[in-house]
């Protein structure tokens, strides 16, 4: 009789286990709504294996003596992420912007690089951070600023 009570106990405290990693997965998933919003890649390989690599950017480093390992800035076409799958690349539709700057933001831990707030209106369109474009070319010298422990004045010029 314990026995079965047992067996009976393990059976919902296995299937419980695997209903809320379900209910999490569902809720951080679909919560998020992370397949409505315009994502990018971080790096060139990955640019690639979606199918929206464009082009790869010239660039020079000013006033910053670390490493910052593969750092390589390219243009790539918009996209968003399936409905069900981060894996998944929906291409952007519609858009009056399908292209945008993209870069590793993170290329070490300690370093973060984003696009200087001053040069985002050198794009057709942007938000708080990311620059997009109508064509797959930039009109004008970008600056980047590289910021992390120890940095102080660091930046990255892009150009074609």
């Amino acid at each position: 009789m314990i026995g079965r009570y047992l067996a009976i106990i393990i059976f919902f405290a296995v299937a419980g286990y695997y209903l809320l990693g379900y209910i999490s997965s569902y809720i951080g998933w679909y919560g998020y709504k992370k397949g409505t919003y315009r994502v990018s890649t971080l790096n060139i390989n990955e640019s690639k294996k979606r199918g929206v690599f464009v082009k790869e950017l010239n660039f020079s480093i000013h006033n910053f003596n670390g490493s910052l390992e593969s750092f390589s800035p390219y243009i790539e076409k918009g996209f968003k992420y399936g409905r069900h799958s981060s894996q998944v690349t929906d291409s952007l539709k519609n858009s009056e912007y399908p292209y945008q700057l993209s870069f590793p933001y993170r290329p070490t831990p300690q370093i973060t690089v984003t696009i200087k707030k001053e040069d985002l209106i050198k794009f057709d369109s942007s938000d708080n951070v990311w620059g997009y474009l109508k064509y797959p070319f930039l009109k004008d010298t970008i600056i980047l600023e590289i910021r992390g422990e120890n940095v102080r004045n660091g930046t990255i010029k892009v150009w074609e």
